[in-house]
């Protein structure tokens, strides 16, 4: 399996918002084969256990929450086909540009990984 995750520092007041664009991408990213694309609300980001918290690794503040999606697909090759669908739909570029109004890109936190 292959994995993007993205953290997303979120304005607590904007939340819904943010949730409601997610869900509504999710929609399309299944509709061009991603096996599942998830949202998450962070409970926890204090150092626990040996380990940093997240409180010190990724840049949010108070009035704001942490919110994590994790898009799934089978393989790096299937991630960039479904991306090339996905990329040239309108409805993306609706949803992207509603995003923008409710979360700083520039803040936000992207990687990919591959299941080992």
């Amino acid at each position: 399996m292959y994995n993007v995750l993205y953290l997303y520092p979120v304005l607590k007041d904007k939340k819904d918002r943010f949730i409601e664009i997610n869900k509504k991408a999710s929609l399309i990213y299944k509709e061009y084969g991603a096996v599942e694309d998830e949202i998450f609300q962070g409970t926890f980001f204090d150092a626990i256990y040996g380990c940093k918290g997240m409180k010190s690794s990724v840049d949010f503040h108070e009035n704001e929450t942490l919110m994590c999606s994790v898009s799934t697909f089978n393989s790096k090759h299937h991630h960039d086909m479904v991306m090339e669908k996905v990329d040239c739909d309108r409805r993306i570029e609706e949803l992207y540009n509603e995003m923008i109004n409710v979360v700083d890109m520039s803040r936000v936190v992207r990687g990919e990984f591959v299941k080992v």
